[in-house]
């Protein structure tokens, strides 16, 4: 193993929404920075592959060009969300504007150009391994070259670990913690499905879940989730899809575009994004992940970006701690946790879901209101009040 001089400020591993969003913000301020990634892009992805509307303002933040490329690359958009319960009766929940949805090969490969055009150094086929200590801070990472065979150190005054659910960086700081429900997701692309028009849709049945929602070009990206005791169900993919009523008969096997790709298992998040002993933080799915009934990761991945982005800067220019960022993810997402976990909770309990999909057919107003919420168009705590959780329940 070689070891190289120190040449850049922070090391991005993982080039995702998470660590492309990042890269390119630090970039651009004026950081030298590294960009890991242990895939070739474009590259595939099991994701919902859905933006809720709230990310189009970061994109935005992230630069016009940025936001034109995803509009140009997104014939799909969605203006709402459809809950189904496991009897088959559906409710529609309405944003305020539109969200983007387009295939992850596209919109990743467009945040790591961005990235790389910004002025970050983008290496393809590196598999990072272990962290450098520093007196007890991390200096650095030792990545694999596959292209090259070789296994080199790469100091850097920063790590920012983004290299997703199952996170190398938050391994190594012995930061990962699980708990229940724990699913498992298995997820495809498949042409010419009927009744996909502009709606995400989310259908609850016993076992799991089924999400499903148009990419553009006559594709729908449909995804079954299942607790993980039950994954072996991911082997019949379309027969476990003919489970579910509002499903059943829509999707046909000879028509798919994209093979069946597994993720999970989800309900995982870091003890703490920040390492006890500094240099290293964790943003985007390798920060936490908890379950993609709601569709935040995207989000999340790119909000959490501009938070490192400031953290890390402040710490470059004065050497402050990186924990302010562990205060500013707090404020950011406290509320979202909150409703992210009570909602995947729920979606295990059927009986609960028909009733609070009863409870919406009739107070539309709620079904636009817990949309909106998980689409990040307003507050999570409009939704946790005593009053609005009430309504959904009782």
């Amino acid at each position: 193993m070689s070891n190289r001089s120190p040449r850049w400020d922070v090391t991005v591993v993982g080039a995702g929404p998470a660590g492309s969003a990042t890269a390119l913000l630090l970039a651009r301020a004026g950081a030298r920075v590294l960009l890991l990634d242990r895939a070739r892009f474009p590259r595939e992805k099991p994701c919902s592959e859905y933006l809720s509307p709230e990310s189009t303002r970061v994109l935005e933040r992230l630069g016009k060009d940025v936001l034109a490329a995803v509009a140009a690359a997104s014939p799909a958009h969605l203006t709402g969300m459809k809950v189904v319960a496991p009897s088959g009766t559906g409710v529609i929940g309405r944003f305020e504007t539109f969200s983007f949805a387009l295939p992850r090969t596209r919109f990743d490969t467009i945040l790591r150009a961005a990235a790389e055009a910004a002025g970050a150094e983008v290496r393809e086929g590196m598999k990072v391994e272990e962290l450098v200590n520093d007196g007890g801070a991390v200096g650095g990472v030792i990545a694999r070259d596959a292209g090259r065979g070789t296994r080199d150190a790469y100091r850097t005054r920063v790590v920012v670990g983004a290299d997703g659910l199952r996170s190398v960086v938050a391994r190594r700081l012995g930061m990962v913690h699980t708990a229940g429900p724990r699913r498992i997701a298995f997820t495809a692309h498949v042409g010419d499905v009927p009744q996909v028009h502009d709606l995400g849709e989310m259908h609850v049945g016993r076992p799991g879940y089924v999400g499903l929602g148009p990419i553009g070009d006559g594709v729908t990206t449909v995804a079954l989730v299942v607790p993980l005791t039950e994954a072996r169900r991911g082997e019949d993919f379309f027969a476990e899809l003919n489970r579910f009523p509002a499903v059943a008969g829509r999707f046909d096997p000879r028509r798919v575009v994209r093979r069946v790709l597994a993720t999970g298992p989800f309900a995982r998040w870091s003890r703490r994004p920040v390492a006890s002993g500094g240099g290293a933080l964790l943003v985007g799915d390798a920060a936490d992940f908890f379950d993609p009934f709601t569709g935040q990761g995207i989000y999340s991945a790119l909000r959490g970006a501009e938070l490192a982005t400031s953290a890390i800067l402040d710490t470059l220019a004065t050497g402050a701690s990186l924990r302010q960022y562990t205060r500013a993810r707090r404020r950011e997402f406290a509320g979202k946790w909150l409703l992210e976990r009570l909602i995947g909770i729920a979606v295990g309990w059927p009986a609960l879901i028909e009733r609070v999909v009863g409870r919406m057919i009739r107070r539309p107003e709620l079904a636009d209101l817990l949309v909106r919420a998980t689409g990040n168009c307003i507050p999570a705590r409009a939704v946790l009040t005593p009053r609005v959780l009430a309504g959904l329940v009782l």
